[in-house]
Order: structure tokens, then C-alpha cells, then sequence
């Protein structure tokens, strides 16, 4: 007859709290990456900047004249041509109108 051999393992209590520690990693990373992503998102402002490349075209091959305003995907967007010490400045500004985020371009025009 064979002996079975006793076998060590965990008891019931210490799967449970085992399991519940991992439960709880995951949620705070869950909750990490939930953040991490969220701001991300709202930070990001590489749409408004190639709206304003493209206005920069067109301002500089005279497609659009200034004072220039639009709205545009949610972003109010406002163009204008300001004289400071003999050299013209570009000035393009634009504000989301839902966060309030604003963000600013200013380009030094060459004749």
C-alpha cells in the first residue's frame, strides 16, 4: 500500500487575504492608469497647434487677411498682426471653450 505524502499548502484564510491584496493593486492601478490617461487626453493640444500651422500658411501666402477669428472643434481661435519696434508679430490664440485651456503662438513675420 502507498503512503500518501503530506503535502504543505495555505490555508483557507490566507488564499483569502492574499487575493484581496491583489484585488486591491489592481484597483489602485486601475485608478492610476485611469488618471495618467484622462490627462493625457486633455492636455493634448497637437490639434489646435496644426490648426494654427495651417492658418500661419495661409496668412503667409494671403489667403486669409487679419483680424482673423474662427471657431473651430470646440476652440474659439483668433488671429491678429501687432507692430512692436518696427517688426510685425503674428499673434494666434486660441481658447477651448469647454476647460478654459488656452493656448498661445507667436510668430515673427518677415518682409
Amino acid at each position: 500500500m502507498v503512503v500518501l505524502k503530506k503535502i504543505k499548502a495555505s490555508t483557507l484564510m490566507e488564499t483569502m487575504v492574499a487575493t484581496v491584496l491583489i484585488v486591491v493593486v489592481f484597483m489602485i492601478a486601475s485608478m492610476l492608469l485611469d488618471t495618467i490617461f484622462y490627462n493625457n487626453i486633455n492636455n493634448n493640444t497637437q490639434a489646435i497647434t496644426e490648426k494654427f500651422n495651417e492658418l500661419e500658411y495661409k496668412y503667409t501666402n494671403k489667403l486669409i487677411n487679419t483680424p482673423y477669428f474662427e471657431e473651430w472643434n470646440a476652440w474659439d481661435i483668433e488671429m491678429l498682426v501687432e507692430n512692436k519696434k518696427g517688426a510685425n508679430y503674428i499673434i494666434l490664440q486660441g481658447e477651448h471653450t469647454k476647460t478654459k485651456k488656452k493656448v498661445t503662438t507667436i510668430i515673427t513675420e518677415n518682409d
